[in-house]
């Protein structure tokens, strides 16, 4: 069953022109191995540069411009083949070219923010604020994505797609991402962002082994001890993935109780101010502060403060209400 789901996915029966195609393509190695890693890290760089400067930016088309130049799937991918098949070299090597990659675009995003540090403020940045929760979802749509990175690169008739699994994967953004947080000693936010790289990378790494599997590359690689080393590889990454569950769960549990919150804080406020001149104008989360920063806008009189502070009372998970009027007086209510 499985030989014909494989094939049914690649198209045709896997051979051994078919691996060494995939090998060149995906694996850093051979008498053009220089050459290779000069190419990848002068991409590298630029992408984290222009990752970094789209995250300072708020700029959502430098950052996807960055997703798309940015070659750091394709030694994940290489570890992820090595593992399918079993080859130590082929994993060794994409674990080292892999690593050294995300130091270097750390780095860049570091360096490049540094200098500036003082006047950045991340908390207002909606494109780097965005990189510093990963969720469950995230974890599911890399997992999804994972597939899709190894058949486009399995398929040579498909592999127009790869800009598109470039896009949809988020690699290269969520760790320029933390040097920028490194850089303005945003650490707490900084573990974050890599948390979110680090969800991406171990579920490209199984997804991908796993597809690879089926498609019958470890079949016709035959190599010794193979089945060993793929177990050793694949049982890694399900530890750490499992391992990482947990962070992601916490973080999709607050997610959760913030939007439960920002919507019963709106239905509060606004039946407080019902019958005056003001309303509602936003209710957000400060994550930083912890509080919720409800924003009203109007004319006239206030109802009186305490009303609103007995509609939120038990509500606010221990967070403190800070009720900003436009062009008026700022009011801070703590939970009773």
């Amino acid at each position: 069953m499985w030989e014909s789901i494989g094939t049914l996915l690649h198209g045709d029966p896997v051979d051994t022109a078919e691996v060494k195609r995939l090998r060149d393509l995906v694996l850093f190695e051979g008498k053009d191995l220089k050459k290779s890693l000069i190419r990848f890290f002068c991409l590298l760089i630029l992408s984290s540069g222009i990752a970094t400067y789209g995250l300072l930016g708020n700029s959502v088309a430098a950052v996807i411009g960055a997703m798309i130049i940015a070659p750091l799937m394709l030694p994940i991918m290489g570890l992820a083949f090595g593992v399918s098949i079993g080859d130590r070299h082929a994993i060794k090597t994409s674990l080292l070219v892999s690593l050294g990659g995300i130091v270097a675009a750390i780095g860049v995003g570091f360096i490049l923010t540094l200098p500036i540090s003082s006047f950045i403020h991340p908390e207002n940045i909606n494109e780097i604020m965005v990189r510093t929760s990963p969720s469950l979802l995230d974890l599911l749509a890399a997992l999804v994505t994972g597939f899709a990175g190894a058949f486009a690169m399995s398929r040579h008739d498909v592999s127009d797609t790869l800009p598109g699994v470039a896009i949809a994967i988020s690699l290269v953004p969520p760790l320029a991402n933390t040097g920028v947080l490194l850089a303005t000693n945003n650490f707490d936010l900084a573990m974050g962002s890599l948390l979110l790289f680090i969800t991406n990378y171990l579920a490209i790494l199984l997804t991908g082994a796993a597809l690879y599997g089926i498609m019958g590359f470890p079949k016709v690689a035959l190599l010794k001890q193979s089945l060993s080393a793929k177990r050793k590889g694949i049982a890694i990454a399900l530890v750490m993935i499992l391992l990482i569950t947990v962070p992601l769960g916490y973080t999709s549990y607050q997610s959760f109780v913030n939007n439960n919150l920002k919507v019963d804080v709106y239905a509060d406020a606004n039946s407080w101010l019902n019958g005056s001149g003001y309303a509602v104008a936003s209710v957000d989360t400060d994550i930083l502060d912890d509080t919720v920063i409800v924003v009203i806008a109007g004319n006239g009189k206030l109802p009186p403060i305490e009303e609103l502070d007995q509609l939120v009372e038990g509500k606010l998970y221990g967070r403190t209400v800070v009720v900003e009027v436009i062009n008026s007086t700022v009011y801070t209510l703590d939970d009773g």
